[in-house]
């Protein structure tokens, strides 16, 4: 019973983040090309679900560094955008839309308990205006637009980390 309790909460968190990382908002950033009707997506739905799989597998083991992790996204993006490009506007999964997938997942499942706590925090519109940031996560096709973000956050954050203090800042913004 608890495999199946572990795979429905996995199953669920992994809805929650494909909902956060592929609601951009943004009408110039979609996530899909214009030319992409909902009936033609379940390939690239399924690739998003494979991806939340090996966030879950390769962070299950709690040994992945910075550098790692900045490479996972990067990867991520530029393997999805290779499958992927016809359904995809521009033809590509942009940077901060796989740092927003990535980190978000990884933010629940530290959450629930299921892995280690993660390197990064999940940049998003809430942590840009908590940080005065100045990254359009929607937009952003950057590693290096993520990585001086991610400079600043760790100032910001002085002692806590990054995803300790998102989510404690998070919270303060919700009550």
């Amino acid at each position: 019973m608890q495999a199946a309790k572990r795979e429905f909460l996995i199953y669920e968190l992994g809805l929650l983040s494909l909902k956060a990382a592929l609601s951009t908002r943004a009408g110039g950033a979609p996530i899909y090309a214009r030319s992409c009707k909902e009936h033609q997506r379940g390939a690239t739905k399924d690739g998003f679900r494979a991806v939340l799989h090996e966030v879950l597998v390769n962070y299950s083991s709690g040994t992945v560094d910075e550098e790692q992790h900045v490479y996972f996204i990067a990867n991520t993006a530029e393997r999805f955008t290779k499958r992927y490009s016809k359904t995809l506007h521009q033809g590509r999964l942009r940077f901060g839309v796989a740092q927003k997938l990535i980190n978000m997942h990884l933010k629940y499942l530290w959450v629930a308990g299921i892995i280690d706590e993660p390197i990064h925090c999940p940049i998003d519109g809430i942590v840009r205006d908590l940080a005065g940031l100045q990254y359009d996560w929607t937009s952003s096709d950057s590693q290096d637009e993520y990585l001086t973000a991610i400079s600043h956050l760790k100032r910001v954050a002085a002692s806590r980390s990054l995803a300790v203090w998102e989510l404690e800042e998070f919270r303060r913004r919700a009550q």
